[in-house]
């Protein structure tokens, strides 16, 4: 059985009082993506569900943060399969945890469930006081959750997050080259023991970093995915980034369309890479 995904990260709905701030994030084009995004989903309906990487919003203030947020979830509520969301340091450095739960209708903001033959899992990867640090972790009662879920599954599984929980090498990234701590999980080198140890995760797949990159860790490909607003050339033309993954009995594939398009496949039964960007 094939579980086919698309995928959207970092779409920064923002206030228009700031589109002009962000130079490199054509924010404006933020409402008008998840539009089209949602146009393109339906139009091809054999999608299993979307997954939605975090950073929803720009951070402003608490209400107009609220008020994005809001807008934001509730038009991909109006996918034609389900939506399932990660949240990003954007998302939370104004709304608490639980504000964010509440307006997607979820416990918490880590979670899993099988779909078919396959396993997925979204961490929260928080930012405990955005105010103080920028520091990025996977808090102990998470790894102790992720721990017991990992044991209980015999399927292939994916994992989902925002940041990345790779040893990405930075240099030439437009946004996080000088700052890892900034963009990479403090604890990931536990998180990846971890996944490794369960022999079964076949891909982990982030946003944050406004590139595409590819790293392996263990025999695991981790997937860093493009934002949809990042600017691509000197016309400020937006990456309008989206993406499919596509998973067959033995085979991860990941393909990520527009203006910076990128493409990754591997029989996950061996460990064989047979296509990368």
């Amino acid at each position: 059985m094939m579980t086919k995904i698309a995928f959207l990260s970092d779409i920064h709905i923002a206030p228009a009082y700031t589109y002009e701030v962000f130079r490199r994030k054509m924010t404006k084009y933020a409402l008008p993506f998840i539009c089209s995004f949602l146009d393109r989903i339906a139009s091809q309906g054999d999608f299993s569900f979307v997954v939605q990487l975090g950073d929803l919003i720009q951070d402003a203030d608490r209400d107009t943060d609220r008020i994005h947020y809001q807008k934001g979830a509730a038009l991909l509520s109006r996918c034609v399969v389900p939506v399932h969301h990660l949240v990003g340091n954007h998302d939370t450095a104004n709304l608490s945890p639980d504000e964010i739960a509440s307006i997607l209708n979820r416990e918490g903001l880590y979670y899993s469930f099988d779909h078919g033959a396959h396993h997925f899992i979204f961490l929260h990867t928080c930012v405990p006081d955005p105010a103080i640090s920028p520091r990025i972790i996977i808090p102990e009662e998470q790894m102790a959750w992720l721990e017991k879920d990992l044991d209980q599954t015999d399927k292939p599984t994916t994992v989902f997050c925002h940041h990345s929980l790779a040893d990405q090498e930075l240099t030439g990234n437009p946004w996080f080259a000088r700052t890892p701590e900034e963009c990479l999980v403090e604890n990931r080198k536990e998180v990846r023991q971890l996944l490794k140890h369960s022999g079964r995760v076949i891909a982990v797949v982030n946003g944050h970093l406004h590139w595409n990159h590819t790293d392996w860790h263990d025999g695991i490909p981790f997937l860093t995915v493009q934002s949809a607003i990042e600017v691509v050339d000197d016309k400020r033309t937006p990456a309008d980034a989206w993406g499919v993954i596509t998973i067959n009995r033995n085979r991860f594939s990941l393909n990520q369309y527009g203006k910076d398009p990128f493409a990754f496949s591997y029989a996950f039964d061996d460990g064989t890479t047979v296509a990368a960007f």
